[in-house]
């Protein structure tokens, strides 16, 4: 009753976490919603933002001059000198904002060719060491009209930038309310925004669920607590990718570094969770491989801090290390996979190789650019994300289940050793013993003495079965079966012949185990036969397992006739369940009517003394 109890709380309080987190999230999707709708009618009503364009012609790289239009593109991203000049498309009286979308670009604005605005190193500089970043720019106006000459002059100046962003320069310019154009730039990154709140709150439901199974001390706390924080590195990473925060924080500098951060917290998080399903050098190789990461990053960081390099720049070269330590997680995932049959390192790959897919298809957008920045290896993250939070439920589900198994084979396993105990002490054997130890007292006392030792020890060796709940020695082991066999070797030492061959005893097993087996071939198959016979004892080490034979030539039974005391075949199936329940061996019968009884005892490696 307990163990159900205690099951099916765990269960419920995963369950219940789970409900009121995804009706948080629901919550909040609504509210949002409902929020964006209402602004875009208020906005739609107040007409406090306005679309501004330059009119007029353009120049790239000091060429000729082009007619500007809304079909004009820009087909080169590494272009560093972009000129447009002409006017804008409606008046800007003095002190209104000017809002315009800049990304990763030095751009200038003269007005009248008077400088207005101006960020970015130029090309002169080389290579930046602060760029503006992705980013809203406010400007205002010092009163513009339509006939007023406008100047813009921007370039790029990284290599790995998407050409979208002399697109978002120009058809993004707006002026009006300062707040219409926070939700603007929220509604036109709405998808990021979303998705990243979406990871923010499976953040927390996966940190809750650590944190629960850690205190229920349940298998899998650092699983979710790993996943947790892949989830929490893309959530940043999605808020990053917009540039709506910098009309909240105007910290652009800072959030470039938290978007490259963001990108490699995830590497490293996404690897660490991956070595947790991993074992051995597989293991080993990936920590090896997160302490790579940590370091390339910190020196990135480093370079950053004391203007050596932009950590922008940096990306570049994080993204083919990440490329390369995402090919050998997967080997090693496939590896465990295939060699050692690993069913929670195959899910993973499932789950890990539609994100790797995706992360390889950015990397090549990023030259080909066939689709918008960050859509591909977001929709890889979501399903990675997903697809691993129901695998990691799924086995924290199987854990706790497992661990109600555990509680239920544990009282079975003290049923069986009880079993075994009083099965083995029968009164007539200590009836019989008692006497061939009093009738020594009178003739041999020194025998005497010895035989009420062995004694002693036989009773303590059953006693303590029903104390050792773990594996003992097989030297422990046979200790107790020599105390037996020395007692009946006493009371009949004309039947009883012992044989004994040991070539391996570095190993556990359960207690009682080949003692139960050897008082059944000696009651039941020796004694019982008019000559007697022979019982005999041999440990090996085989390639695969560890085998113990207890073979005698007594009557033998027929396997299928169940005996009328039904006591061989009781202490057969005690022995052969808690081998199974406590290491994993199994046990071998094989007896023919008058020819004798041979009992293998099969062990896997991993009871191997040298191994714990």
């Amino acid at each position: 009753m307990y163990i159900k109890h205690y099951s099916n709380k765990n269960t419920l309080l995963l369950r219940v976490t789970l409900i009121i987190l995804s009706a948080a999230v629901s919550i909040t999707a609504v509210i949002l919603f409902t929020t964006l709708f209402r602004f875009d009618q208020q906005m739609k009503v107040d007409g406090k933002l306005f679309p501004v364009e330059i009119i007029g012609e353009y120049s790239e790289e000091g060429g000729p001059w082009k007619t500007l239009t809304h079909q004009t593109d820009f087909e080169n991203k590494d272009l560093r000198d972009i000129t447009v000049r002409g006017y804008f498309s409606r008046d800007i009286p003095e002190g209104d904002k000017i809002f315009i979308n800049i990304d990763h670009m030095r751009v200038s604005l003269s007005i009248n060719g008077k400088e207005i605005y101006a960020t970015g190193p130029v090309r002169s500089q080389g290579n930046p060491t602060q760029a503006v970043g992705k980013q809203w720019v406010t400007i205002v106006s010092p009163g513009i009209t339509s006939s007023d000459s406008v100047e813009l002059n921007f370039g790029n100046l990284y290599g790995n930038a998407y050409m979208i962003q002399f697109d978002e320069l120009l058809r993004q310019m707006h002026t009006g309310d300062e707040r219409m154009m926070l939700f603007k730039a929220v509604s036109n990154d709405g998808w990021t925004m979303s998705i990243g709140t979406i990871f923010l709150f499976l953040t927390l439901f996966l940190l809750i669920v650590a944190l629960e199974c850690a205190i229920l001390k349940l298998k899998g706390a650092r699983r979710f607590l790993w996943l947790g924080l892949v989830t929490l590195f893309s959530s940043i990473w999605f808020y990053t990718l917009s540039p709506a925060p910098t009309l909240v924080l105007p910290f652009p500098v800072f959030l470039n570094v938290l978007y490259a951060f963001s990108m490699q917290g995830i590497a490293v998080f996404v690897v660490l969770f991956a070595a947790e399903h991993l074992s051995g050098w597989r293991k080993q190789s990936l920590l090896y491989c997160t302490g790579l990461l940590m370091l390339v990053t910190l020196a990135a960081m480093l370079n950053q801090i004391f203007l050596i390099q932009d950590l922008y720049t940096a990306i570049n070269y994080f993204s083919i290390l990440d490329l390369l330590i995402a090919l050998w997680v997967i080997f090693c995932l496939f590896y465990e996979t295939r060699r050692l049959n690993n069913r929670e390192s195959a899910q993973l790959l499932k789950a890990i190789f539609p994100l790797a897919v995706c992360a390889v298809l950015e990397l090549i957008n990023g030259y080909v650019q066939f689709s918008e920045a960050a859509i591909l290896l977001g929709l890889g993250l979501i399903s990675f994300s997903l697809i691993e939070e129901i695998y990691t439920i799924r086995r924290i589900k199987e854990s706790m289940n497992s661990e109600k198994r555990a509680l239920i084979l544990e009282n079975e396993l003290n049923q069986n050793r009880i079993s075994v105990m009083l099965s083995q002490v029968q009164p007539h054997f200590l009836f019989n013993a008692l006497q061939g130890i009093k009738q020594l007292c009178d003739t041999e006392p020194a025998r005497a003495s010895e035989a009420l030792e062995r004694f002693s020890f036989y009773l303590r060796g059953n006693l303590d079965s029903l104390m050792d709940k773990q594996l003992i020695s097989f030297e422990k082991e046979m200790f107790h079966v020599n105390n037996y066999l020395y007692l009946e070797k006493m009371r009949f030492p004309n039947k009883l012949h012992i044989e004994t061959e040991i070539l391996y005893q570095d190993f556990l097993l359960p207690p009682l185990t080949v003692q139960t087996i050897v008082e059944n071939a000696v009651r039941h198959g020796i004694i019982k036969r008019k000559s007697g016979g022979t019982l005999r004892i041999k440990s090996e080490r085989t390639d695969d397992n560890i085998m113990i034979t207890i073979r005698d030539d007594g009557l033998g039974f027929d396997l299928d006739i169940p005996k009328e005391d039904g006591r061989t075949h009781v202490g057969i199936e005690n022995v052969r369940s808690r081998l199974m329940l406590q290491c994993g061996g199994s046990l071998v019968v094989e007896s023919e009517a008058g020819v004798g009884t041979t009992v293998k005892i099969i062990l896997p490696q991993n009871v191997e003394l040298k191994s714990q």
